[in-house]
C-alpha cells in the first residue's frame, strides 16, 4: 500500500494494488478506483508477456472496460403492454390453443394418475397457488434430489407439493410436447407403500391420497397451527375442504343431535331415478337440467336427484338407535346430512363401482348421469335443509354462522370431468376439460378437442366445479378487466 493521489477524489490517499486482479482500491473511498496510465500499464505488460517472441510488431490489446452503475431494469409501455398479455396462465394462449393444456405419458397403467393430474392442473385456485410461486419447490426443506431418494435410508420422503409444482412448470411452459410424470409417481410411491405397483388404481383414491399427502407436506412447512377440516391449513384444505352437517332427530319428542365433520369431496350414490319414465326430463327441473330426449337412452339419473338422495332425511335401522337425551332412552331416528360450508372446488365423486360382502362379488354401475354446466347448490346447505324443516323460524345459532355460505358464493361452473369405461379390473380413465368454454379430451399423451355433447353422454365418474366468480376471472380476457 502507497500514498499516492486517488484519481476517484483527487486526494493524497492510501491506494493499495490487488497484484492478483490489476486493480486500484482507495482505502478512503472504500471502493475500487479507476487510473488510465495504470490500466494502459498493466494492458501493455500483459499483452508483452503472453505474446510470443516475434519481430512484427504487437497489436495493441483493447483497453480495459468503465465500470457502470447499475439501474434497475423499468419496462417501457411496448414491454409493459407485452408483460400484461401474458400475465393471465388461463388467457396467455389463443383460444385455439389454450396455456396448459399438455398431454402425460401412459408409464404403465397410470392412466388414473394422468386423469386426476389434468384435473388438478387446470384448478383455478391450486393453479393460481402453484403458478404464483406460493410454494417453490427450490426453496422447499423437504425437497430432497432424485438422486439421494433411493439410497439415502434417513432422508424424509419426497415432497409431492415440489413435484407438482415441477409439474405445473412442466404444462405451463409452452411445450406441447406429451409429459412424463414419472418423478411424481416415484414420489407418490413412497407415501402409499401399499400402491406401489403398476396395477391400475381407483382414481378416486388416488385423489384423496394426494390431497392428503399434500396436506402433510405443506402444513409443517407453513407453521400453520389449524386443526385439520377448518379449510385454512394448507392449500389442499383451502380449495377442496367443505363442511357437512349431520343431523339425528328423535321421531319420539323431535330433538336433534348435531355434528360437524370435514369433508374433501363429496360421494353419491348413483341414484336410478324412479321420477317419471325413462328418457323424459323432470318438469320443475333445476340447474339448467336438459330435456334427456335425444340423447343417450341409458341416462337414468341426473347429478340433482343425487344430491337430493344425499341430503334426504332418511330412517335408521332398529339396530341403529341412538340414545335421546330428552327421552332418555334409545328412540328411533332419523339422520339428514347437510352441507353447511362449500369449498372452493367442489368434486362429486359419482359412485359406480359396487361392492358386495355377502356375495363377495363386486360390479361396475353403467348408467349415464346427467350433470349440468352451470350448477346452484342452494337447495342442498344446511340453512335451506333447516328452513324447509322449520320453516322461516330463525334460530340464533344460525344467524350468527360464522361458516354462512352467501348466495353468490353457491353458484357453480364445471371446468373438469372425469370418465370411466370398460369393466371394473379392466377399464380405462379420461379427462375432459372446459379450458375458455371449449373443451377438451385428455386421453394420456392425446389431447384433442371436443363438443358439448360429447362431454354430455359420457360415464362420468368424478365431476370437478369451481365457484363462479373464480371461474369467471380465470376465463375472462385482459382486455376486460
Amino acid at each position: 500500500m502507497l500514498a499516492s493521489i486517488c484519481p476517484k477524489s483527487n486526494k493524497s490517499n492510501m491506494i493499495a494494488v490487488d497484484v492478483d486482479r490489476a486493480e486500484l482500491f482507495c482505502a478512503a473511498c472504500g471502493d475500487q478506483v479507476y487510473d488510465p496510465d495504470f490500466d494502459h500499464a498493466v494492458v501493455l505488460a500483459q499483452s508483452t508477456a503472453l505474446s510470443p517472441p516475434s519481430t512484427s510488431t504487437p497489436s495493441p490489446a483493447p483497453r480495459k472496460r468503465r465500470r457502470v452503475d447499475y439501474r434497475a431494469w423499468a419496462p417501457d409501455p411496448a414491454e409493459s403492454a407485452l408483460v400484461s398479455a401474458v400475465a393471465d396462465p388461463a388467457t396467455s394462449a389463443s383460444a385455439t390453443d389454450p396455456a396448459g393444456l399438455r398431454g402425460l405419458n401412459n408409464l404403465g397403467n397410470t392412466c388414473f394418475m394422468n386423469s386426476v393430474l389434468q384435473a388438478l392442473l387446470h384448478a383455478p385456485p391450486l393453479r393460481n397457488y402453484f403458478l404464483g410461486d406460493r410454494h417453490n419447490r427450490f426453496l422447499c426443506p423437504r425437497r430432497t434430489p432424485m438422486r439421494h431418494r433411493a439410497t439415502d435410508a434417513h432422508a424424509k420422503a419426497a415432497c409431492l407439493a415440489c413435484d407438482l409444482d415441477e409439474i405445473y412448470s412442466a404444462t405451463f411452459s409452452g411445450e406441447r410436447t406429451p409429459y412424463s410424470p414419472a418423478k411424481f409417481l416415484y414420489s407418490w410411491w413412497q407415501h402409499a407403500t401399499n400402491l406401489a405397483s403398476y396395477e391400475q388404481q381407483d382414481a378416486h383414491e388416488f385423489f384423496i391420497s394426494i390431497l392428503d399427502h399434500i396436506h402433510e407436506n405443506i402444513k409443517d412447512d407453513e407453521h400453520k397451527s389449524h386443526e385439520q377440516g377448518h379449510g385454512d391449513c394448507c392449500i389442499a384444505h383451502r380449495v377442496f375442504s367443505g363442511i357437512l352437517r349431520s343431523d339425528v332427530i328423535c321421531t319420539n319428542c323431535g330433538f336433534s343431535s348435531t355434528t360437524f365433520e370435514p369433508c374433501m369431496d363429496f360421494s353419491l350414490d348413483l341414484d336410478a331415478g324412479c321420477n317419471g319414465s325413462r328418457g323424459v326430463a323432470n318438469p320443475k327441473a333445476r340447474n339448467g337440467e336438459r330435456n334427456l330426449a335425444g340423447m343417450n337412452p341409458k341416462v337414468s339419473s341426473t347429478l340433482m336427484r343425487c344430491l337430493e338422495r344425499f341430503t334426504r332425511a332418511e330412517r335408521l335401522d332398529a339396530d341403529q338407535k341412538f340414545f335421546c337425551e330428552r327421552c332418555k332412552e334409545r328412540q328411533e331416528s332419523l339422520k339428514q346430512m347437510s352441507i353447511r360450508r362449500l369449498p372452493l372446488v367442489s368434486c362429486f365423486h359419482i359412485k359406480r363401482f359396487e361392492h358386495s360382502t355377502v356375495k363377495k362379488m363386486s360390479r361396475k354401475v353403467d348408467h349415464s348421469l346427467q350433470f349440468p354446466f352451470s350448477l346452484d347448490m342452494a337447495p342442498y346447505l344446511s340453512s335451506s335443509i333447516l328452513r324447509s324443516r322449520y320453516g322461516n323460524r330463525i334460530f340464533p345459532s344460525e344467524s350468527i354462522d360464522s361458516e354462512a355460505v352467501s348466495e353468490l358464493s353457491s353458484e357453480f361452473e364445471i371446468f373438469a370431468v372425469i370418465t370411466h369405461s370398460g369393466k371394473l379390473d379392466a377399464g380405462h380413465y379420461v379427462t375432459y376439460l372446459r379450458l375458455n368454454n371449449q373443451w377438451y379430451r385428455c386421453d394420456d399423451a392425446w389431447v384433442t378437442r371436443v363438443d358439448e355433447h360429447t362431454v354430455r353422454t359420457s360415464q362420468a365418474y368424478m365431476l370437478f366445479y369451481v365457484q363462479k366468480t373464480l371461474y369467471y376471472k380465470a376465463c375472462e380476457k385482459p382486455a376486460a378487466v
